[in-house]
């Protein structure tokens, strides 16, 4: 006999649980409205080099994570790891490029990467992210970071830290890789074959590595804003100055490189400070990119965006008790008749009163009122509406209220707004 379950590394989501990741991307998609941001939703499935050209072929995500296949036309093609080269590929092959001003974008779905299975980590998981092209500006930075901060308020969230770090520009990065390559050449024999192959091919990946994370030579590593180019930390300081001028708390980490090659200058992750297994995992990450569309198309087009984890922000909302919006929503009620002519009536009602956004529950199989009223309490109703023949005829209904146990007399025309209260 086969046995059924789910894939390991995925989730189920049902009922309440998928109505909360649901309201988690409706609440962030009206937040990203806010700074005019518009919705794109792009294939689960992209070309392989969409992504092994922008994430960086000798990222984690690239060399061990995605999962890639051929299709039948012999195509190499890829679940997609993450949101940003995606939409990068939207943009470019609409040519928004052409357009003037910003072009500002909201994705929200699911993503795919093999990774070893632990708390808040998952192969299928759901980001919601934002991406913004077409310009240059530490105050831009500045609002993307508002913006991702607007969005973790918004579910009441207080338990994390932003933390901050510039990665510098073009010439710094080119500094501070040369100077990583002669320090991590000393003890490279110590660490992991991955990082031997990083150590020529990104030595900034190595600060990234979770074989030798506790790696004294990793924790003594050069400190990349000693690298930084006057530009770079004029920047950086306006972004923080700009922070402060929001009343934004923010931690500069100097450890916070980033684990994708499109990354450039400001730089900056929501963490989670918590007492469980969630504590440390970044709710929020994001960057600048300004050398991405240049890299793909010819194209000098900078950008900037962030991405959310789903389930991540859902977790953490549960934990600081925000009140989910949907759980307002009216209890179902259960139309209870008293005969086969009134299970008709029961029909049209129905009909009705869900034409008026009202659940409505019917035993569709029984006229006992033994069995409907253990219907009403199986599904919770708070109103039980009983139509027999009297009701039938003077399209007044029997309403009981189980919360109260009260019971009243109430008009066709007078129901929906009796129910809603």
């Amino acid at each position: 006999m086969a046995i059924y379950q789910k894939a390991k590394g995925t989730q189920d989501f049902y009922d309440i649980d998928a109505k909360k990741m649901d309201e988690v991307c409706a609440k962030a998609a009206k937040v990203a409205s806010t700074y005019g941001c518009k919705y794109l939703k792009t294939p689960i499935f992209e070309h392989a080099e969409v992504f092994e050209k922008n994430v960086g072929e000798e990222s984690d995500i690239v060399s061990k994570e995605m999962y890639t296949f051929k299709d039948k036309g012999d195509r190499l093609m890829t679940l997609r790891p993450e949101g940003t080269a995606a939409v990068a590929r939207f943009f470019i092959e609409n040519k928004l490029y052409a357009n003037p001003g910003l072009t500002k974008l909201y994705y929200y779905g699911p993503m795919f990467r093999y990774e070893r299975q632990q708390a808040g980590r998952y192969r299928e998981f759901n980001q919601f992210g934002i991406e913004f092209y077409g310009q240059s500006s530490y105050l831009l930075d500045v609002d993307i970071i508002k913006c991702a901060y607007d969005i973790v308020r918004a579910f009441n969230i207080k338990n994390v830290v932003l933390k901050i770090n510039s990665i510098g520009d073009f010439n710094s990065r080119a500094n501070y890789s040369k100077a990583l390559k002669e320090y991590f050449s000393k003890y490279i024999d110590s660490m992991c074959e991955d990082c031997k192959r990083r150590l020529n091919a990104n030595p900034m990946r190595i600060l990234d590595c979770k074989v030798d994370a506790n790696n004294p030579a990793i924790k003594n590593a050069p400190n990349i804003k000693d690298y930084l180019t006057e530009e770079s930390i004029t920047y950086f300081n306006n972004v923080l100055k700009s922070l402060d001028n929001l009343n934004i708390p923010y931690v500069v980490d100097d450890n916070l490189v980033r684990g994708l090659d499109y990354y450039t200058d400001t730089v900056f992750e929501f963490i989670i400070q918590s007492d469980d297994a969630l504590n440390g995992l970044a709710l929020v990450a994001g960057g600048k990119y300004a050398n991405m569309i240049n890299s793909m198309c010819g194209v000098d087009v900078p950008g900037i965006g962030f991405a959310l984890g789903v389930e991540r922000l859902k977790a953490i909302a549960d934990q600081v008790g925000y009140k989910w919006d949907f759980i307002n929503d009216l209890k179902p009620v259960v139309i209870m008749a008293l005969d086969d002519e009134s299970k008709q009536e029961s029909m049209k009602l129905a009909s009705i009163l869900r034409a008026n956004d009202i659940q409505i529950e019917i035993d569709y199989s029984s006229i006992s009122m033994k069995s409907q009223f253990k219907l009403a309490e199986r599904v919770n109703a708070k109103y039980i509406i009983i139509i027999g023949e009297e009701e039938r005829n003077t399209k007044i209904y029997t309403v009981k209220n189980t919360e109260n146990r009260t019971q009243e007399k109430v008009k066709l025309e007078d129901l929906v707004k009796y129910i809603r209260g």
